[in-house]
């Protein structure tokens, strides 16, 4: 039997809790679950059990992670304290940013778990645009930077890091996909005014 190094099953575990995560919100299967389930059902209770079902899946793949002997490469020596300082500040006027932008309520899911208890009419998400703003999806560059920004490297977290900001990534790909299917003109408008990910053209200016 293959004995995965303690590294591969980091990553192995990670990617597919990303996969599946991806998976569960993807168009493919909230359609599939619209028509087994019905629109109501869907719409109201969803993106709540969707929250719940993640935050659970997370909790053993971290504690793996922390329960394994790990080596420390890099733990932000003198003057690199400074950059792991920026990255923080950087991540929480990304979160800040992006909590003044969205409905925090509607992306938790309990605005929708809310109208469907009452039996009323499901709340939509809006697009809105906001003047705090620097990138087109501030929480998942807040994300990376907080996942570079957190505790020491070692050879099992930078495993975990790198697949993560992958994966954050590759999410904001896939949200734009989504959000132009969505919304359309306004939103390519949107496009070429902002960044989506990294503020490289506010930086360049």
């Amino acid at each position: 039997m293959t004995q995965f190094s303690p590294q591969i099953l980091t990553a192995l575990i990670w990617i597919t809790w990303c996969f599946f995560h991806s998976l569960l919100i993807s168009h493919w299967w909230l359609g599939y679950c619209h028509a087994l389930f019905g629109d109501r059902v869907v719409n109201g209770l969803y993106r709540v059990l969707f929250n719940l079902i993640s935050l659970m899946a997370l909790l053993p793949v971290v504690f793996y992670q922390f329960s394994v002997k790990q080596v420390v490469l890099f733990d932000w020596p003198g003057w690199w304290l400074g950059l792991k300082i920026v990255l923080y500040v950087y991540a929480f006027y990304m979160f800040y940013t992006g909590w003044k932008r969205y409905d925090l309520s509607f992306f938790l899911g309990l605005k929708q778990l809310q109208a469907f208890m009452a039996h009323g009419e499901q709340p939509v998400s809006v697009f809105t645009t906001d003047k705090l703003g620097v990138v087109r999806h501030p929480w998942y560059s807040a994300g990376i930077a907080l996942v570079w920004a957190f505790g020491p490297i070692t050879d099992i977290s930078l495993v975990s890091k790198i697949v993560i900001s992958v994966y954050f990534i590759v999410g904001t790909w896939l949200e734009e996909r989504k959000l132009h299917q969505d919304i359309g003109k306004a939103y390519e408008e949107y496009c070429r005014k902002m960044p989506m990910l990294f503020p490289w053209r506010r930086v360049k200016k």
